[in-house]
């Protein structure tokens, strides 16, 4: 078994934005990015979440990074290989590698047909056009907050990994076990849970590369790839204060669920668009009654809409509903969670 410590600057500037995008699922983050909402202009705060909720708050962009192992000396370097990619491979991870490169490549010839929303139809149609998009946001978000902050965080990120190497040399396998509480691993194989139980095996994966950040607490597997397995080592911050409340959006999605139609139009939508007209009619009620339903959908998150010609078809968020399961876990885990977070040895 192959450990390697790795940290990247640019993920973990790509982590800050994720907090950004729903900073109530990052306590140990949530001051910080209630102080960076105040900083940062109201279009550009705006645009980091909407863009990354095409970009699954902003993961797929780490996938790339973890995918083509860049191991970047500060964050220009990486925003200039990400801006700079081939077309196609660029849309088939910012698409969540979801779709083939042959789907892609007719899609950029004509994509009307094609299973896209809008908003990745446009960047199919114009990649060039959104990675100078992404580039601009990105250098300007790092020189207006992400390089003050990486400033402050770097010297401890150190400190803390080279204490967290000192345990590997001692123990791999008793020191993976100190990274977080959904992770165990044996002689044998890897386990973790994240919503499900993944299982790896050390035979067919032996190498795992290590990510110290500050900002990905209470996330833990940051990538799978051919032979190797990327997880995150959550560092301490200082002086954070960490809020004991749940996440607002998790109440709001355990509400929508909590009504027997409402919970049936949303199974209905995950599988298939449908309009207000349309689920009236197979479910007896109003149209207004039914509009109600997908309002407190729409409010948790849970469905989307897309006009067509007179029509707003309704589609469910399924990464939404993936998701639900590892929040609950991560809420509920949370007092646990504290005695895994590592600090640097300041002695």
């Amino acid at each position: 078994m192959f450990i390697t410590i790795q940290f990247s600057p640019f993920t973990e500037m790509l982590a800050s934005m994720h907090v950004l995008c729903n900073s109530a699922h990052h306590p140990y983050r949530r001051k910080w990015a209630e102080e960076t909402e105040r900083l940062l202009p109201k279009q550009m705060l705006k645009e980091i979440r909407s863009l990354g909720s095409l970009f699954y708050d902003w993961f797929y962009v780490v996938n790339i990074c973890n995918e083509y192992q860049l191991n970047e000396e500060n964050v220009e370097e990486a925003i200039e290989f990400i801006c700079s990619m081939p077309h196609d491979p660029f849309l088939f991870y910012l698409l969540g590698e979801r779709f083939s490169l042959d789907e892609i490549k007719e899609w950029r010839k004509d994509n009307r047909t094609s299973p896209l929303s809008n908003m990745q139809k446009d960047l199919v149609s114009r990649p060039g056009q959104w990675q100078s998009k992404l580039q601009e946001l990105f250098y300007e978000y790092n020189k207006l907050v992400f390089a003050r902050e990486l400033f402050r965080i770097q010297p401890w990120i150190t400190a803390a990994s080279r204490s967290f190497q000192q345990k590997l040399d001692s123990s791999k396998i008793w020191a993976l076990n100190e990274i977080h509480p959904d992770i165990t691993v044996d002689s044998q194989r890897i386990k973790v849970q994240k919503g499900e139980t993944y299982q790896f095996t050390l035979k067919e994966y032996d190498h795992i590369t290590l990510q110290p950040s500050t900002f990905i607490t209470p996330h833990v597997m940051l990538g799978v790839y051919p032979g190797r397995i990327c997880l995150g080592l959550h560092i301490a911050v200082p002086d954070v204060v960490i809020s004991d409340e749940p996440p607002v959006d998790l109440i709001l999605m355990l509400k929508a669920l909590g009504e027997a139609t409402r919970f049936k139009i949303l199974r209905d939508v995950l599988y298939h668009p449908y309009s207000t007209k349309q689920l009236a009619e197979t479910y007896g009620l109003t149209e207004a009654t039914i509009s109600g339903h997908i309002k407190l959908l729409q409010q948790a998150g849970l469905v989307s809409g897309e006009r067509k010609g007179y029509y707003v078809f309704y589609s469910g968020n399924r990464e939404r509903m993936e998701g639900l399961r590892a929040d609950i876990s991560q809420f509920i885990a949370m007092p646990l969670l504290e005695q895994f977070i590592y600090e640097a040895d300041k002695t």
